[in-house]
């Protein structure tokens, strides 16, 4: 079995990213870190569906937070976000977190 995976997102004061898509490994203990390069955001999974124990995640002003390893019980699937900024409430993106084996 492989080490566990920390995929870094960069998301930017125009809530652009880095990456619009992540894949991450179910049962590898993989996750997602994101890294504000200026402002706050909240990171966000629709409603009932996150690949992880949360679905809302607070990234403070030039921090990171980590969403935790994958769930064992998350299906394989796609799963929608939305970054939103805590500065400029029009701003924000949808990139998406792929769950593979």
């Amino acid at each position: 079995m492989r080490n566990p995976a920390t995929v870094r997102v960069h998301i930017y004061d125009d809530c652009d990213v880095d990456s619009e898509v992540v894949n991450v490994s179910i049962g590898a203990g993989d996750q997602v870190e994101w890294r504000s390069t200026g402002d706050a955001f909240v990171v966000e999974f629709e409603e009932g569906s996150s690949p992880f124990e949360q679905r809302k995640f607070e990234v403070p002003a030039g921090g990171r937070v980590s969403s935790g390893p994958v769930m064992a019980n998350s299906p394989l699937a796609t799963f929608h976000y939305t970054i939103q900024s805590r500065v400029n409430l029009a701003m924000s993106a949808d990139p998406d977190v792929n769950v593979k084996r």
